[in-house]
């Protein structure tokens, strides 16, 4: 009889513990914002490092609200797709100034204000403004990359 009114409360505490409004079924969380870049020749939409007229070695990227510190970041180079990859962004420091260069060219200036948000369980990067300025580009639609234009 004792056996049966231990598993009894046994049951009965598991069951009240489980059933809290404040647990979430599914914890997600989407990670830090990465924003990719891809420099074409606006002449003939020719991927600079691929063509050889740029050089890896040579991107500099500058943060301009920290007295223009380098700021990491990444090359990917696979399958004759070269591109630049910034961030993460959206946990810590909200607002970036970022200016990208390659050698001595200025490509472009980044204005980002992007800041972690939760919601239903749920956390992800929220982009409040997002400006690419002194650069014609534009988005690719399926790969999220943005292609920068740059003039020789």
């Amino acid at each position: 009889m004792k056996l049966k009114g231990f598993i009894l409360l046994v049951i009965a505490t598991i069951a009240i513990t489980s059933c809290s409004v404040d647990k979430c079924d599914i914890l997600c969380n989407s990670g830090p914002l990465g924003l990719n870049f891809e420099l074409l020749d606006q002449a003939t939409g020719e991927n600079l490092f691929t063509n050889g007229t740029f050089d890896p070695a040579d991107i500099e990227v500058l943060d301009l609200n920290d007295a223009n510190n380098s700021v990491p970041f990444t090359f990917i180079s696979e399958n004759d797709i070269n591109i630049i990859r910034l961030g993460p962004f959206g946990w810590g420091t909200n607002i970036v100034n970022y200016t990208l260069k390659v050698g001595e060219v200025e490509i472009f200036n980044l204005i980002l204000d992007a800041e972690e948000k939760t919601e239903n369980c749920c956390s992800f990067v929220q982009i409040n403004t997002l400006e690419i300025n002194n650069a014609d580009f534009e988005q690719n639609t399926e790969t999220g990359i943005y292609e920068i234009m740059v003039k020789l």
